[in-house]
Protein backbone atom coordinates (compact mmCIF):
# COMPACT_ATOMS: atom_id res chain seq x y z
CA UNK A 1 0.00 0.00 0.00
CA UNK A 2 1.84 3.16 -0.64
CA UNK A 3 1.24 6.85 1.11
CA UNK A 4 -1.49 8.24 -0.83
CA UNK A 5 -3.46 5.01 -0.03
CA UNK A 6 -2.50 5.27 3.81
CA UNK A 7 -3.44 9.04 3.77
CA UNK A 8 -7.07 8.14 2.18
CA UNK A 9 -7.18 5.67 4.78
CA UNK A 10 -7.09 8.50 7.16
CA UNK A 11 -9.17 10.41 5.72
CA UNK A 12 -12.06 7.29 5.78
CA UNK A 13 -11.47 7.13 9.70
CA UNK A 14 -11.37 10.96 10.56
CA UNK A 15 -12.81 12.76 8.01
CA UNK A 16 -9.99 14.62 7.98
CA UNK A 17 -6.83 14.70 5.79
CA UNK A 18 -3.51 13.19 6.75
CA UNK A 19 -0.67 15.67 6.42
CA UNK A 20 1.91 15.04 3.40
CA UNK A 21 4.68 12.81 3.82
CA UNK A 22 4.85 8.76 4.45
CA UNK A 23 6.19 9.35 8.03
CA UNK A 24 3.23 11.38 8.95
CA UNK A 25 0.80 9.03 6.78
CA UNK A 26 1.63 6.14 9.14
CA UNK A 27 1.58 7.88 12.52
CA UNK A 28 -2.06 9.07 11.64
CA UNK A 29 -2.86 5.47 11.01
CA UNK A 30 -1.62 4.46 14.35
CA UNK A 31 -3.74 7.09 15.99
CA UNK A 32 -6.72 6.29 13.80
CA UNK A 33 -9.88 5.47 16.14
CA UNK A 34 -10.70 2.26 17.62
CA UNK A 35 -13.34 1.35 14.47
CA UNK A 36 -10.51 1.82 12.16
CA UNK A 37 -8.51 -0.31 13.99
CA UNK A 38 -11.46 -2.92 14.13
CA UNK A 39 -11.47 -3.83 10.51
CA UNK A 40 -12.37 -0.78 8.14
CA UNK A 41 -10.11 -1.83 5.00
CA UNK A 42 -8.18 1.53 3.52
CA UNK A 43 -10.34 2.08 0.72
CA UNK A 44 -9.20 2.20 -2.87
CA UNK A 45 -8.16 5.58 -5.01
CA UNK A 46 -9.69 6.35 -8.57
CA UNK A 47 -6.38 6.44 -10.80
CA UNK A 48 -6.93 9.85 -12.80
CA UNK A 49 -7.82 11.21 -9.27
CA UNK A 50 -4.46 10.75 -7.32
CA UNK A 51 -2.93 13.76 -7.71
CA UNK A 52 -5.72 15.62 -5.58
CA UNK A 53 -5.76 15.82 -1.61
CA UNK A 54 -7.67 13.08 -0.40
CA UNK A 55 -10.08 15.39 0.76
CA UNK A 56 -11.07 16.50 -2.14
CA UNK A 57 -11.04 13.11 -4.08
CA UNK A 58 -13.43 11.49 -1.60
CA UNK A 59 -15.45 15.24 -2.15
CA UNK A 60 -15.35 14.30 -5.85
CA UNK A 61 -16.54 10.87 -5.46
CA UNK A 62 -19.38 11.83 -3.35
CA UNK A 63 -20.52 14.27 -5.95
CA UNK A 64 -20.02 12.21 -8.56
CA UNK A 65 -22.07 9.55 -6.74
CA UNK A 66 -25.22 11.91 -6.34
CA UNK A 67 -25.17 13.92 -9.78
CA UNK A 68 -24.48 10.03 -11.43
CA UNK A 69 -27.32 8.45 -10.24
CA UNK A 70 -29.58 12.00 -10.13
CA UNK A 71 -29.19 11.93 -13.77
CA UNK A 72 -29.65 8.23 -14.45
CA UNK A 73 -33.06 9.22 -12.75
CA UNK A 74 -34.05 12.08 -14.55
CA UNK A 75 -32.75 11.73 -18.06
CA UNK A 76 -35.23 9.58 -20.14
CA UNK A 77 -37.37 9.32 -17.52
CA UNK A 78 -41.06 9.73 -19.12
CA UNK A 79 -42.40 10.98 -15.88
CA UNK A 80 -40.56 13.93 -16.66
CA UNK A 81 -41.72 14.79 -20.16
CA UNK A 82 -38.76 12.87 -21.71
CA UNK A 83 -39.94 11.63 -25.15
CA UNK A 84 -37.94 9.47 -27.68
CA UNK A 85 -34.42 10.90 -28.77
CA UNK A 86 -33.32 9.36 -31.86
CA UNK A 87 -35.29 6.73 -31.74
CA UNK A 88 -33.27 5.38 -28.87
CA UNK A 89 -35.04 3.63 -25.88
CA UNK A 90 -35.13 6.45 -23.01
CA UNK A 91 -33.68 4.06 -20.71
CA UNK A 92 -30.80 3.02 -23.15
CA UNK A 93 -29.53 6.82 -23.09
CA UNK A 94 -29.58 7.28 -19.43
CA UNK A 95 -27.33 4.07 -18.82
CA UNK A 96 -23.95 5.40 -19.26
CA UNK A 97 -24.96 7.79 -15.94
CA UNK A 98 -25.67 4.59 -13.91
CA UNK A 99 -22.29 2.48 -15.30
CA UNK A 100 -20.46 5.96 -14.16
CA UNK A 101 -22.34 5.53 -10.36
CA UNK A 102 -21.23 1.70 -10.29
CA UNK A 103 -17.76 2.56 -11.23
CA UNK A 104 -17.60 5.14 -8.47
CA UNK A 105 -19.27 2.78 -6.32
CA UNK A 106 -17.10 -0.27 -6.48
CA UNK A 107 -14.09 2.72 -5.71
CA UNK A 108 -16.18 3.59 -2.63
CA UNK A 109 -19.21 1.25 -1.97
CA UNK A 110 -19.56 2.58 1.68
CA UNK A 111 -19.89 6.19 0.15
CA UNK A 112 -22.19 4.44 -2.11
CA UNK A 113 -24.48 2.99 1.30
CA UNK A 114 -24.10 6.11 3.19
CA UNK A 115 -25.57 8.64 0.47
CA UNK A 116 -28.33 6.03 -0.12
CA UNK A 117 -30.53 8.18 1.65
CA UNK A 118 -30.71 10.58 -0.85
CA UNK A 119 -32.88 7.75 -3.10
CA UNK A 120 -35.66 6.85 -0.77
CA UNK A 121 -38.37 9.36 -1.25
CA UNK A 122 -39.28 8.92 -5.17
CA UNK A 123 -40.36 5.35 -4.98
CA UNK A 124 -44.12 6.67 -6.18
CA UNK A 125 -42.00 8.32 -9.32
CA UNK A 126 -40.31 4.94 -11.22
CA UNK A 127 -37.44 4.34 -13.46
CA UNK A 128 -37.80 2.18 -16.26
CA UNK A 129 -34.83 0.20 -16.45
CA UNK A 130 -35.44 -2.44 -18.82
CA UNK A 131 -38.48 -2.69 -21.77
CA UNK A 132 -39.31 -5.37 -24.15
CA UNK A 133 -42.27 -4.38 -26.75
CA UNK A 134 -45.03 -3.56 -24.35
CA UNK A 135 -43.72 -4.54 -21.41
CA UNK A 136 -41.65 -2.58 -18.97
CA UNK A 137 -39.73 -3.81 -15.45
CA UNK A 138 -39.97 0.08 -13.52
CA UNK A 139 -38.39 -0.07 -10.45
CA UNK A 140 -37.88 2.81 -8.01
CA UNK A 141 -34.71 4.97 -7.65
CA UNK A 142 -34.06 3.39 -4.37
CA UNK A 143 -34.16 -0.05 -5.65
CA UNK A 144 -31.96 0.54 -8.16
CA UNK A 145 -29.49 2.25 -6.57
CA UNK A 146 -29.37 -1.03 -4.01
CA UNK A 147 -29.16 -3.18 -7.18
CA UNK A 148 -25.95 -1.91 -8.05
CA UNK A 149 -24.56 -1.84 -4.60
CA UNK A 150 -25.60 -5.26 -4.82
CA UNK A 151 -24.05 -6.37 -7.69
CA UNK A 152 -20.75 -4.22 -6.83
CA UNK A 153 -20.47 -6.23 -3.58
CA UNK A 154 -20.93 -9.56 -5.04
CA UNK A 155 -18.52 -8.30 -7.94
CA UNK A 156 -15.90 -7.34 -5.46
CA UNK A 157 -16.30 -10.52 -3.58
CA UNK A 158 -15.93 -13.13 -6.69
CA UNK A 159 -13.06 -11.05 -7.92
CA UNK A 160 -11.25 -10.81 -5.00
CA UNK A 161 -11.80 -14.53 -4.32
CA UNK A 162 -13.93 -14.72 -1.47
CA UNK A 163 -11.43 -12.11 0.41
CA UNK A 164 -14.01 -9.38 0.22
CA UNK A 165 -12.35 -6.85 1.93
CA UNK A 166 -15.62 -5.68 4.05
CA UNK A 167 -16.31 -9.55 4.99
CA UNK A 168 -17.56 -10.09 8.50
CA UNK A 169 -17.10 -14.02 10.34
CA UNK A 170 -20.14 -15.39 11.39
CA UNK A 171 -18.58 -14.95 14.81
CA UNK A 172 -17.97 -11.16 14.12
CA UNK A 173 -21.73 -10.68 12.83
CA UNK A 174 -23.27 -12.58 15.84
CA UNK A 175 -21.22 -10.51 18.38
CA UNK A 176 -22.74 -7.61 16.57
CA UNK A 177 -25.83 -8.23 15.99
CA UNK A 178 -26.51 -9.71 19.36
CA UNK A 179 -29.80 -10.27 19.88
CA UNK A 180 -31.44 -8.91 17.04
CA UNK A 181 -31.64 -11.43 14.28
CA UNK A 182 -33.95 -13.47 16.09
CA UNK A 183 -36.75 -11.37 15.89
CA UNK A 184 -35.74 -10.14 12.46
CA UNK A 185 -35.81 -13.89 11.00
CA UNK A 186 -39.01 -14.26 12.59
CA UNK A 187 -40.04 -11.49 11.09
CA UNK A 188 -39.04 -12.27 7.99
CA UNK A 189 -40.60 -15.93 7.84
CA UNK A 190 -44.43 -14.07 9.20
CA UNK A 191 -43.87 -12.27 5.79
CA UNK A 192 -43.10 -14.48 3.45
CA UNK A 193 -45.84 -16.78 4.88
CA UNK A 194 -48.22 -13.73 4.70
CA UNK A 195 -47.50 -13.92 1.10
CA UNK A 196 -48.94 -17.54 0.38
CA UNK A 197 -52.04 -16.89 2.36
CA UNK A 198 -52.93 -13.22 0.26
CA UNK A 199 -55.79 -13.29 -1.74
CA UNK A 200 -53.40 -11.07 -4.25
CA UNK A 201 -50.26 -12.72 -4.19
CA UNK A 202 -48.42 -10.97 -6.54
CA UNK A 203 -49.13 -7.45 -4.67
CA UNK A 204 -47.89 -9.46 -1.35
CA UNK A 205 -44.67 -10.05 -3.19
CA UNK A 206 -44.17 -7.06 -4.34
CA UNK A 207 -44.88 -5.28 -0.84
CA UNK A 208 -42.46 -8.14 0.83
CA UNK A 209 -39.51 -6.88 -1.59
CA UNK A 210 -40.18 -3.74 -0.83
CA UNK A 211 -41.06 -3.48 2.32
CA UNK A 212 -38.93 -6.28 3.70
CA UNK A 213 -36.40 -7.77 1.35
CA UNK A 214 -34.83 -4.44 0.03
CA UNK A 215 -34.70 -2.90 3.24
CA UNK A 216 -33.27 -6.02 4.87
CA UNK A 217 -30.35 -6.34 2.27
CA UNK A 218 -29.45 -2.70 2.70
CA UNK A 219 -29.01 -3.31 6.82
CA UNK A 220 -26.53 -6.61 6.12
CA UNK A 221 -24.49 -4.48 3.30
CA UNK A 222 -24.47 -1.47 5.29
CA UNK A 223 -23.20 -3.12 8.37
CA UNK A 224 -20.50 -4.82 6.77
CA UNK A 225 -19.19 -0.96 4.69
CA UNK A 226 -20.19 1.29 7.17
CA UNK A 227 -17.32 1.19 10.34
CA UNK A 228 -16.32 4.48 10.60
CA UNK A 229 -17.72 7.45 12.16
CA UNK A 230 -17.22 9.64 8.98
CA UNK A 231 -19.50 6.63 7.26
CA UNK A 232 -22.38 7.19 9.81
CA UNK A 233 -22.27 10.73 10.21
CA UNK A 234 -22.42 10.79 5.85
CA UNK A 235 -25.33 9.11 6.82
CA UNK A 236 -27.26 11.39 8.86
CA UNK A 237 -26.38 13.96 6.49
CA UNK A 238 -27.63 12.14 3.67
CA UNK A 239 -30.52 11.55 5.31
CA UNK A 240 -31.24 14.68 6.35
CA UNK A 241 -30.21 16.17 2.57
CA UNK A 242 -33.37 14.10 1.75
CA UNK A 243 -35.56 15.59 3.62
CA UNK A 244 -34.33 19.36 2.60
CA UNK A 245 -34.53 18.16 -1.02
CA UNK A 246 -38.50 16.77 -0.38
CA UNK A 247 -38.73 20.68 1.83
CA UNK A 248 -37.39 22.44 -1.25
CA UNK A 249 -39.82 20.75 -3.80
CA UNK A 250 -42.83 21.25 -1.44
CA UNK A 251 -42.46 24.95 -1.22
CA UNK A 252 -41.56 25.24 -5.17
CA UNK A 253 -44.75 23.25 -5.32
CA UNK A 254 -46.89 25.54 -3.41
CA UNK A 255 -46.19 28.85 -4.93
CA UNK A 256 -45.14 27.43 -8.46
CA UNK A 257 -47.54 24.80 -9.15
CA UNK A 258 -50.73 25.03 -6.75
CA UNK A 259 -52.65 23.25 -8.98
CA UNK A 260 -50.57 19.71 -8.03
CA UNK A 261 -51.15 20.45 -4.02
CA UNK A 262 -54.24 17.85 -2.79
CA UNK A 263 -57.26 19.84 -2.08
CA UNK A 264 -59.44 18.96 0.92
CA UNK A 265 -63.06 19.52 1.36
CA UNK A 266 -62.54 22.24 3.62
CA UNK A 267 -61.03 24.50 0.83
CA UNK A 268 -57.91 24.17 2.22
CA UNK A 269 -54.76 22.52 0.18
CA UNK A 270 -51.82 20.82 1.28
CA UNK A 271 -48.18 19.85 -0.46
CA UNK A 272 -47.42 17.01 -1.32
CA UNK A 273 -43.81 17.35 -2.88
CA UNK A 274 -43.45 13.66 -4.50
CA UNK A 275 -45.90 11.49 -2.53
CA UNK A 276 -49.40 10.95 -2.74
CA UNK A 277 -50.53 12.06 0.57
CA UNK A 278 -49.47 15.46 2.82
CA UNK A 279 -48.81 12.69 5.87
CA UNK A 280 -45.79 11.33 3.47
CA UNK A 281 -43.84 14.26 4.26
CA UNK A 282 -44.14 14.45 7.90
CA UNK A 283 -43.67 10.36 8.46
CA UNK A 284 -40.18 10.77 6.44
CA UNK A 285 -39.44 14.33 8.64
CA UNK A 286 -40.14 12.25 11.81
CA UNK A 287 -36.68 9.83 10.96
CA UNK A 288 -34.85 12.85 9.67
CA UNK A 289 -35.41 16.20 11.66
CA UNK A 290 -35.00 14.54 15.10
CA UNK A 291 -31.39 14.09 14.20
CA UNK A 292 -30.94 17.14 13.13
CA UNK A 293 -32.53 19.12 16.47
CA UNK A 294 -30.05 16.76 18.22
CA UNK A 295 -27.39 18.67 16.66
CA UNK A 296 -28.50 21.66 17.31
CA UNK A 297 -29.33 20.98 20.76
CA UNK A 298 -25.63 19.36 21.21
CA UNK A 299 -23.69 22.68 19.55
CA UNK A 300 -25.66 24.88 21.89
CA UNK A 301 -24.17 22.97 24.76
CA UNK A 302 -20.83 23.40 23.07
CA UNK A 303 -21.51 26.97 22.43
CA UNK A 304 -22.33 27.14 26.16
CA UNK A 305 -19.51 25.70 27.18
CA UNK A 306 -17.24 27.76 24.81
CA UNK A 307 -16.45 24.69 23.15
CA UNK A 308 -18.29 26.09 19.48
CA UNK A 309 -19.03 28.94 17.89
CA UNK A 310 -22.73 30.27 18.07
CA UNK A 311 -22.70 31.20 14.54
CA UNK A 312 -23.33 27.62 13.62
CA UNK A 313 -26.27 26.89 15.84
CA UNK A 314 -27.42 29.82 14.06
CA UNK A 315 -26.85 27.92 11.05
CA UNK A 316 -28.46 25.11 11.86
CA UNK A 317 -31.47 26.98 12.98
CA UNK A 318 -32.05 28.82 10.02
CA UNK A 319 -31.89 25.00 8.07
CA UNK A 320 -34.82 24.32 9.61
CA UNK A 321 -36.95 27.02 8.28
CA UNK A 322 -37.79 25.31 5.28
CA UNK A 323 -38.41 22.27 7.06
CA UNK A 324 -41.18 23.94 9.70
CA UNK A 325 -42.76 25.99 6.55
CA UNK A 326 -43.49 22.82 4.71
CA UNK A 327 -44.95 20.92 7.79
CA UNK A 328 -46.94 23.72 7.88
CA UNK A 329 -47.99 23.41 4.12
CA UNK A 330 -48.33 19.91 4.85
CA UNK A 331 -51.35 19.87 7.96
CA UNK A 332 -50.03 16.82 9.49
CA UNK A 333 -51.88 16.92 12.78
CA UNK A 334 -49.65 13.54 13.50
CA UNK A 335 -46.52 15.06 13.15
CA UNK A 336 -47.78 18.35 14.96
CA UNK A 337 -47.56 16.09 17.90
CA UNK A 338 -44.57 13.69 16.94
CA UNK A 339 -42.15 16.22 16.82
CA UNK A 340 -42.07 18.40 19.47
CA UNK A 341 -42.30 14.71 21.49
CA UNK A 342 -39.36 13.66 20.24
CA UNK A 343 -37.84 17.34 20.60
CA UNK A 344 -38.95 16.82 24.48
CA UNK A 345 -37.44 13.44 24.59
CA UNK A 346 -33.72 14.66 23.17
CA UNK A 347 -34.06 17.73 25.54
CA UNK A 348 -34.76 15.79 28.74
CA UNK A 349 -31.55 13.55 27.97
CA UNK A 350 -29.68 16.61 27.44
CA UNK A 351 -29.98 17.98 30.07
CA UNK A 352 -27.14 16.43 32.99
CA UNK A 353 -28.71 18.22 35.67
CA UNK A 354 -31.39 16.35 37.96
CA UNK A 355 -32.54 19.64 39.56
CA UNK A 356 -32.67 21.47 36.44
CA UNK A 357 -34.89 18.42 34.64
CA UNK A 358 -37.62 18.36 37.08
CA UNK A 359 -37.90 21.98 37.42
CA UNK A 360 -38.66 21.63 33.88
CA UNK A 361 -40.40 19.11 33.75
CA UNK A 362 -42.56 20.41 36.10
CA UNK A 363 -43.09 23.74 35.07
CA UNK A 364 -43.93 22.39 31.59
CA UNK A 365 -46.65 19.87 32.90
CA UNK A 366 -47.96 23.30 34.76
CA UNK A 367 -47.94 25.08 31.14
CA UNK A 368 -49.62 22.38 29.88
CA UNK A 369 -52.48 21.63 32.29
CA UNK A 370 -53.19 25.65 32.09
CA UNK A 371 -53.23 25.55 28.16
CA UNK A 372 -55.71 22.84 28.53
CA UNK A 373 -57.92 24.23 31.08
CA UNK A 374 -57.67 27.56 29.12
CA UNK A 375 -58.09 25.90 25.35
CA UNK A 376 -60.11 23.45 26.04
CA UNK A 377 -62.91 24.47 23.65
CA UNK A 378 -60.42 25.57 20.40
CA UNK A 379 -58.17 22.52 21.20
CA UNK A 380 -61.62 20.24 21.34
CA UNK A 381 -63.23 22.25 18.44
CA UNK A 382 -59.40 21.36 16.57
CA UNK A 383 -59.80 17.42 16.90
CA UNK A 384 -63.04 17.08 16.19
CA UNK A 385 -63.07 19.20 13.17
CA UNK A 386 -59.33 18.16 11.67
CA UNK A 387 -59.80 17.71 8.11
CA UNK A 388 -63.51 17.31 8.33
CA UNK A 389 -64.76 15.99 4.64
CA UNK A 390 -67.87 17.59 2.98
CA UNK A 391 -70.33 15.80 5.61
CA UNK A 392 -68.40 17.21 8.06
CA UNK A 393 -66.94 14.27 9.68
CA UNK A 394 -63.41 14.86 10.97
CA UNK A 395 -60.52 12.33 9.81
CA UNK A 396 -59.83 11.72 13.80
CA UNK A 397 -63.93 10.28 13.34
CA UNK A 398 -62.79 8.08 10.70
CA UNK A 399 -59.63 6.82 12.32
CA UNK A 400 -61.72 5.21 15.19
CA UNK A 401 -64.20 3.12 12.93
CA UNK A 402 -60.91 2.45 10.58
CA UNK A 403 -59.32 0.76 13.63
CA UNK A 404 -62.78 -1.26 14.41
CA UNK A 405 -62.21 -2.40 11.42
CA UNK A 406 -59.16 -3.47 11.46
CA UNK A 407 -59.85 -5.46 14.64
CA UNK A 408 -62.44 -6.96 13.27
CA UNK A 409 -60.72 -8.62 10.65
CA UNK A 410 -57.81 -9.25 13.36
CA UNK A 411 -60.24 -11.14 14.97
CA UNK A 412 -61.25 -13.39 11.91
CA UNK A 413 -57.15 -13.54 10.56
CA UNK A 414 -55.12 -12.81 14.13
CA UNK A 415 -52.34 -16.00 13.39
CA UNK A 416 -50.88 -14.94 9.67
CA UNK A 417 -52.94 -11.85 9.01
CA UNK A 418 -54.66 -11.31 5.41
CA UNK A 419 -51.18 -11.20 3.51
CA UNK A 420 -48.56 -7.90 3.06
CA UNK A 421 -50.44 -5.26 1.50
CA UNK A 422 -53.49 -6.98 1.34
CA UNK A 423 -55.24 -5.19 3.34
CA UNK A 424 -57.77 -3.36 0.91
CA UNK A 425 -58.82 -7.16 -0.66
CA UNK A 426 -60.56 -7.27 2.87
CA UNK A 427 -61.73 -3.70 3.37
CA UNK A 428 -64.08 -2.63 0.78
CA UNK A 429 -65.37 -3.54 -2.60
CA UNK A 430 -62.73 -1.60 -4.48
CA UNK A 431 -61.06 -1.23 -7.91
CA UNK A 432 -57.48 -1.57 -6.34
CA UNK A 433 -57.51 -5.02 -5.38
CA UNK A 434 -59.57 -7.03 -8.02
CA UNK A 435 -60.41 -9.96 -5.39
CA UNK A 436 -62.37 -7.85 -3.13
CA UNK A 437 -64.87 -8.42 -5.42
CA UNK A 438 -64.51 -11.99 -4.38
CA UNK A 439 -64.13 -12.13 -1.04
CA UNK A 440 -66.64 -11.57 2.00
CA UNK A 441 -67.47 -10.47 4.33
CA UNK A 442 -65.74 -7.10 4.30
CA UNK A 443 -64.90 -5.26 7.30
CA UNK A 444 -65.11 -1.39 6.81
CA UNK A 445 -67.97 -0.23 9.33
CA UNK A 446 -70.27 1.94 7.30
CA UNK A 447 -72.51 3.23 10.01
CA UNK A 448 -72.05 3.63 13.26
CA UNK A 449 -73.25 0.92 15.71
CA UNK A 450 -76.86 0.87 16.94
CA UNK A 451 -77.83 4.20 13.95
CA UNK A 452 -77.89 5.01 10.55
CA UNK A 453 -75.25 7.63 10.77
CA UNK A 454 -72.35 7.00 8.87
CA UNK A 455 -68.89 6.50 10.07
CA UNK A 456 -66.90 8.40 6.97
CA UNK A 457 -65.76 5.25 5.94
CA UNK A 458 -67.76 4.90 2.36
CA UNK A 459 -66.31 7.93 1.33
CA UNK A 460 -62.67 6.93 1.50
CA UNK A 461 -63.23 3.06 -0.13
CA UNK A 462 -59.50 2.69 -0.95
CA UNK A 463 -57.73 3.48 2.27
CA UNK A 464 -54.43 1.41 1.73
CA UNK A 465 -53.99 0.81 5.03
CA UNK A 466 -55.35 1.25 9.16
CA UNK A 467 -53.39 4.31 9.98
CA UNK A 468 -51.60 1.86 13.23
CA UNK A 469 -48.22 0.96 12.82
CA UNK A 470 -49.32 -1.88 14.99
CA UNK A 471 -52.42 -2.81 13.76
CA UNK A 472 -51.23 -2.72 10.08
CA UNK A 473 -48.54 -5.20 11.05
CA UNK A 474 -50.93 -7.58 12.67
CA UNK A 475 -53.40 -7.44 10.16
CA UNK A 476 -50.74 -7.55 7.35
CA UNK A 477 -48.61 -10.47 8.73
CA UNK A 478 -49.79 -12.35 11.53
CA UNK A 479 -49.32 -11.83 15.38
CA UNK A 480 -46.29 -13.43 15.05
CA UNK A 481 -44.63 -10.37 12.89
CA UNK A 482 -46.13 -8.19 15.49
CA UNK A 483 -44.72 -9.94 18.39
CA UNK A 484 -41.10 -9.66 16.17
CA UNK A 485 -41.41 -6.09 15.72
CA UNK A 486 -42.40 -5.24 19.00
CA UNK A 487 -39.42 -7.00 20.23
CA UNK A 488 -37.11 -5.57 17.93
CA UNK A 489 -38.32 -2.14 19.48
CA UNK A 490 -38.19 -3.16 22.83
CA UNK A 491 -34.45 -4.81 21.74
CA UNK A 492 -33.97 -0.69 20.14
CA UNK A 493 -34.48 1.18 23.39
CA UNK A 494 -32.55 -1.07 25.82
CA UNK A 495 -29.43 -0.92 23.19
CA UNK A 496 -30.01 2.98 23.02
CA UNK A 497 -30.37 3.01 27.17
CA UNK A 498 -26.87 0.87 27.25
CA UNK A 499 -25.27 3.08 25.02
CA UNK A 500 -26.40 6.49 25.87
CA UNK A 501 -25.27 5.49 29.49
CA UNK A 502 -21.53 4.49 28.12
CA UNK A 503 -21.48 7.91 25.81
CA UNK A 504 -22.52 9.70 28.80
CA UNK A 505 -19.87 8.61 31.36
CA UNK A 506 -17.31 8.34 28.89
CA UNK A 507 -13.68 10.39 29.34
CA UNK A 508 -13.08 9.61 25.53
CA UNK A 509 -13.41 12.90 23.57
CA UNK A 510 -14.29 10.67 20.47
CA UNK A 511 -17.16 8.78 22.15
CA UNK A 512 -18.30 11.99 24.59
CA UNK A 513 -18.50 13.80 20.93
CA UNK A 514 -21.74 10.21 19.83
CA UNK A 515 -24.36 11.69 22.22
CA UNK A 516 -26.06 13.96 20.01
CA UNK A 517 -26.17 10.80 17.26
CA UNK A 518 -27.69 8.32 20.14
CA UNK A 519 -30.30 11.31 20.87
CA UNK A 520 -31.51 11.81 17.39
CA UNK A 521 -31.70 8.54 16.61
CA UNK A 522 -33.39 7.46 19.48
CA UNK A 523 -35.66 10.73 18.70
CA UNK A 524 -36.17 9.89 15.49
CA UNK A 525 -37.43 6.47 16.86
CA UNK A 526 -39.87 7.86 19.23
CA UNK A 527 -41.22 10.19 16.12
CA UNK A 528 -41.79 7.31 13.83
CA UNK A 529 -43.77 5.52 16.63
CA UNK A 530 -45.60 8.65 17.86
CA UNK A 531 -47.15 9.03 14.19
CA UNK A 532 -47.43 5.83 13.32
CA UNK A 533 -49.96 5.27 16.32
CA UNK A 534 -52.28 7.13 13.66
CA UNK A 535 -50.71 6.33 10.24
CA UNK A 536 -48.10 3.87 8.42
CA UNK A 537 -44.73 4.81 9.74
CA UNK A 538 -43.12 1.71 9.17
CA UNK A 539 -44.60 -0.56 5.68
CA UNK A 540 -43.72 1.99 3.59
CA UNK A 541 -40.97 1.85 1.01
CA UNK A 542 -39.16 4.66 2.28
CA UNK A 543 -39.62 4.29 5.76
CA UNK A 544 -38.65 1.11 5.95
CA UNK A 545 -35.47 1.95 4.75
CA UNK A 546 -35.64 4.68 7.64
CA UNK A 547 -36.61 2.25 10.32
CA UNK A 548 -33.37 -0.39 9.63
CA UNK A 549 -31.58 2.60 9.38
CA UNK A 550 -31.85 3.60 12.63
CA UNK A 551 -31.48 0.25 14.01
CA UNK A 552 -28.14 -0.13 11.81
CA UNK A 553 -26.89 3.36 13.03
CA UNK A 554 -27.48 1.93 16.97
CA UNK A 555 -25.76 -1.33 16.24
CA UNK A 556 -22.87 0.48 14.82
CA UNK A 557 -22.64 3.11 17.46
CA UNK A 558 -22.53 -0.11 19.98
CA UNK A 559 -19.54 -1.29 18.59
CA UNK A 560 -17.84 2.55 18.70
CA UNK A 561 -18.50 2.82 22.21
CA UNK A 562 -17.37 -0.56 23.36
CA UNK A 563 -20.72 -0.80 24.37
CA UNK A 564 -20.77 -5.04 25.99
CA UNK A 565 -24.06 -6.71 25.19
CA UNK A 566 -24.20 -8.09 29.14
CA UNK A 567 -23.08 -6.17 31.98
CA UNK A 568 -20.22 -8.02 33.83
CA UNK A 569 -20.72 -9.56 36.81
CA UNK A 570 -18.41 -7.56 39.55
CA UNK A 571 -15.93 -9.93 40.27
Amino acid sequence: MNSQDLAHSTTEATGTPAPGGKDADVVNIVQAPAEMANGAPPPSTLPFLRGLSPFWHDRLIEAGLIVSLGLYYLVGNPNFGAGSFLHIPPYLYSLPFLILFAILSWYRLPFALALFPLALPYYMIQKTLFSYGSHQLNFSLAEIALGVCALVALGQFVVADGKWRYRLSLAELRERLGPFPLPILVFVVAALISIVIAADRQTALRAFREEVFDPLLYLFLAFCCLRTRQDIKRLLGALLGSAAIIAVIGLIQYFFFPNLLQSQASGASRVVAVYGSANSIGLFFDYALPVGMALLIFQVGQALRHQSKWWICLLILAAFIPFVSVLVLAQSLGTALALPVALLFILALSIRSRKVLLTGAGALLLLAAGAALVLHRPLTHLLTSWHSNSQGISTITVRYYLWLSALHMIQHHPWFGVGMDNWLCYYSVNNVCIASHHLFPHYWIIFIPGTKQLTGLTYQPTLSHPHDIFLQIWASIGIFGLLAFVDILVLFYWLFARIFKAVRHSERPEVASLEWIILGIGGAMLAALCQGLVDSSFLEQDLAFCFWMLVLILLTLRTFTGTPWRTKAAS
